[in-house]
């Protein structure tokens, strides 16, 4: 039985730093898929071709993963996903989008405006809903979804039953114990799989506070519009603290996980040490 590692890449949930460890484990095995357009078009099938194709093919990225895998005989998927605290993911994304080199709409915006004014800006409903329940549409497999009101209770449900059903979900704030879990779950399948990571596409040192980046200060920054950011993220705050739960409970089931854990962080030191 062939398994292959699909990883639905969350913008701005550190999914280039695990790119990173899946190109270094896999090579050529590894595909960062970036034809959005025919992800987004065909999406199940398409995946199935490309498995079909490339027989050397061990794990996948897409920004646009498919919620759904091909049925193909003789082939498993391991579908994962990194979530993140959404109103951390809210200055993330400001302070991504200020420092790139593109573009783009958001990129522009961020570019002109001081944090508060590009958030109140991501608020609004005729505007991409980077900043608004996006990672509960993600995981419901609604890519497309362009509807000025926030998504409700079906979404929410198809998002909470992916959740619970693929492989592996982590979390950024915990990305080293999420690493150590996910290793433990697919190495029996995929031995030469190590996800010990140099950080990748993170902003540059220096740029903005570390403290600024918390929950707290974050809500502090935004005044009278964090009750805006709250209400609008609600979907995905719920998500997230299920996930948080879902991966204490993964981490009960792991023997001598702290001795892997301190194993792990030595690994990353050593790859740290030589960038």
């Amino acid at each position: 039985m062939r398994l292959i590692i699909a990883h639905g890449h969350i913008f701005k949930n550190a999914g280039s730093t695990l790119d990173w460890s899946l190109q270094r484990s896999f090579g050529d095995g590894f595909l960062d898929h970036r034809d959005d357009k025919l992800m987004r078009e065909h999406g199940t099938r398409h995946l199935g071709e490309l498995v079909a194709e490339q027989t050397s093919l061990q794990a996948i990225s897409s920004h646009h993963m498919a919620g759904t895998m091909p049925d193909l005989e003789g082939h498993q998927f391991a579908q994962v996903y990194l979530l993140r605290n959404p109103i951390q993911r809210v200055r993330s994304v400001y302070e991504f989008e200020r420092q790139q080199r593109s573009d783009s709409l958001g990129a522009r915006t961020a570019k002109s405006k001081t944090f508060r004014e590009y958030v109140a800006w991501r608020m609004q409903a005729n505007v991409p809903r980077t900043i608004r329940n996006y990672q509960t549409i993600y995981l419901a497999g609604a890519h497309d979804y362009l509807e000025p009101e926030e998504p409700g209770a079906e979404l929410f449900a198809r998002a909470l039953e992916q959740l619970r059903s693929v492989t592996f979900v982590g979390l950024v704030d915990r990305y080293d114990e999420s690493m150590v879990a996910m290793e433990y779950r697919l190495r029996p399948a995929l031995p030469s799989l190590d996800l010990a990571y140099v950080k990748q596409n993170v902003t540059r040192p220096g740029l903005f506070r570390k403290s600024s980046r918390e929950p707290t200060s974050i809500l502090d920054q935004l005044g009278e519009l964090a009750s805006t950011v709250i209400s609008k993220n609600g979907l995905d705050l719920a998500l997230y603290q299920l996930a948080d739960r879902q991966l204490n409970e993964t981490i009960a089931e792991i023997p001598d996980f702290e001795q892997r854990l301190r194993e792990f962080r030595a690994r990353c030191g050593t790859l740290q040490a030589g960038h």
